[in-house]
């Protein structure tokens, strides 16, 4: 349909005007490409969408194809490949060219797709803004096998204001995603600072970062003397694996670049040839969670959707795990300040016991053992109270030297070994130890261990017939393991006198109660050994 130049302009004018106020990707091509096509006369025109090293391309707009290319919901237009694909994807689409036919309309035609409206040939131009690449505008008529040179600079100065705008539209999602994310994550950090130290504290940090940030997957690897183990997943909507979260959705070239690097990877198209990858996150990013200057995991994030990982959810993952190390070291710092306070106070109440009740019961016994001398001539059964009163009173007095030595151990501000070292000398044992290469375990550690080791070395006192007893301390990054061992005569397996194993259990359940184990190994005539394992 030919218009009068003043018309001509006005649709230039109002393609102008779409181009320029757009900022929805969608609506501008779709609105752009009928006034382009009211402008030209042509009949159809499609757009594609894509990156030049892509292998995948959005069908991103459609003005009146024909019949044979809407079937299955333009099912042709939406797989497969063809001229104008091939040429933009290896770099000799770069302007406004005729191509000599369509390959989807001429597959349209071998496989009796239906009505291709008499087209055959179209025109293909370049999206672009400066030398970065979009897409490609395709436009079409029937019977029309060629474009004159006045057609193709006005479709190609077209396609340039559409590239423009594309690059703005972009630009200001890329802005506008970058804002939502942050954002996001400013109220993920907030709902972090307000968590209490659980057992559970960081599959509740995995869970919220997930919830909140909107991707379909996130998983967390801890590094445990260089092997990782998973320690949370979050699977959101459209997440993928046979369990929505299996580690093998993240590539293993990712993890090891994160781990042998100490800097975040990022991956796109896993299958460049289009194909599903196998499970795995077609793109995403892993980034360290670095503790005490060391790996200490690898947060990974990603989707099912190829490109959908950017590198502003990169970014964003980046600062997620800055806030989660931040946040656990917060919390270990404060479990840290507890400890001293909790160890504040029981030197506070071991001291109170010893100033004033130890002292009292002492001179009780004083008392009672003055009266028995100061009443020579005293009833029998006056004597006798008396004397009561004083085996009580010294009995007492032993009873609170022990409560205060469990509340302050002999020793152990010195080290968990010297303590025991020393509670075994005063139940007469020779107590020899053993440590290599050891960390600082937190309070709640040390006092099962303290608690779990007097156990055993009274079970050696009492049970094993030896004066001997010997304690080995060991740790890795993830678990400390101490054993108590004796030269004893020791036992069958399932013997045990009702003394004893009511010791194992108790020894046991302090050890359960911190998720840590005890197994008893005791052979006749080779001694017992007590292995206790907490997890650090």
């Amino acid at each position: 349909m030919e218009h009068t130049p003043i018309r001509r302009l006005e649709l230039l004018r109002e393609i102008a005007e779409t181009i320029n106020g757009a900022y929805e990707m969608e609506p501008m091509l779709d609105i752009v490409l009928k006034k382009l096509l009211d402008l030209t006369g042509l009949e159809t025109g499609w757009i594609f969408l894509m990156k030049p090293e892509a292998r995948r391309y959005r069908f991103a707009a459609d003005a009146n194809l024909p019949p044979a290319l809407l079937v299955q919901d333009r099912k042709p237009m939406r797989s497969g490949t063809c001229w104008c694909v091939e040429q933009f994807r290896d770099g000799r689409l770069r302007q406004a060219v005729n191509i000599l036919n369509c390959k989807r309309i001429e597959d349209s035609v071998r496989l009796r797709r239906g009505d291709t409206a008499g087209i055959t040939h179209h025109a293909s131009i370049p999206l672009r803004s400066g030398e970065e690449l979009f897409g490609i505008l395709n436009v079409a008529s029937p019977g029309k096998v060629r474009f004159t040179d006045e057609e193709l600079e006005l479709l190609q100065g077209i396609a340039y204001q559409i590239g423009t705008a594309l690059h703005r539209i972009r630009l200001f999602g890329k802005e506008r995603k970058r804002a939502d994310l942050f954002t996001k994550l400013g109220e993920v950090s907030r709902r972090f600072a307000a968590m209490q130290p659980a057992e559970d504290s960081i599959e509740e940090m995995i869970r919220l970062s997930g919830e909140r940030m909107g991707w379909p997957g996130l998983v967390l690897y801890i590094d445990e003397a260089s092997v990782l183990k998973r320690g949370a997943v979050y699977a959101g909507e459209g997440a993928v694996g046979e369990d929505k979260g299996t580690p093998e959705v993240v590539p293993e070239e990712a993890i090891r670049g994160v781990l042998d690097h100490h800097r975040p990877m990022r991956w796109g198209d896993m299958s460049q040839s289009g194909r599903r990858s196998g499970g795995k996150w077609r793109s995403g990013a892993a980034v360290p969670i670095l503790l005490k200057s060391r790996v200490w995991g690898v947060l990974a994030a990603g989707s099912p959707e190829y490109d959908a990982f950017d590198e502003i959810d990169a970014g964003a993952l980046e600062a997620l795990a800055a806030h989660i190390a931040l946040t656990l070291e917060t919390m270990w710092l404060n479990e840290k300040s507890r400890e001293l306070t909790r160890w504040e106070e029981r030197n506070r109440i071991a001291r109170d016991l010893h100033d004033s009740v130890s002292q009292m019961l002492f001179s009780l016994s004083l008392n009672a053992r003055g009266l028995t001398q100061a009443l020579p001539d005293a009833s029998e059964g006056t004597r006798e109270a008396l004397e009561q009163i004083q085996r009580l009173s010294q009995s007492a007095i032993g009873e609170m030297r022990s409560m205060i030595g469990q509340l302050r151990p002999a020793g152990i501000e010195e080290g968990l070994l010297t303590g025991l070292q020393r509670y075994g000398e005063q139940i007469g044992l020779r107590v020899s130890y053993r440590c290599g290469e050891f960390q600082e375990l937190p309070e709640r550690l040390q006092n099962v261990f303290w608690r779990i080791g007097q156990e055993a070395l009274n079970n050696v006192s009492k049970h094993s017939g030896t004066s001997a007893a010997s304690i080995e301390l060991s740790n890795n990054e993830w678990e400390a393991c101490m054993t108590i061992s004796d030269d004893g005569p020791g036992m069958e397996a399932g013997e045990s006198t009702s003394p004893l194993k009511y010791g194992m259990l108790t020894m046991k359940e302090r050890a359960e109660s911190v998720g840590g184990t005890v197994t008893i190994k005791s052979r006749p005539g080779q001694g017992t050994k007590v292995i206790v394992r907490l997890p650090i």
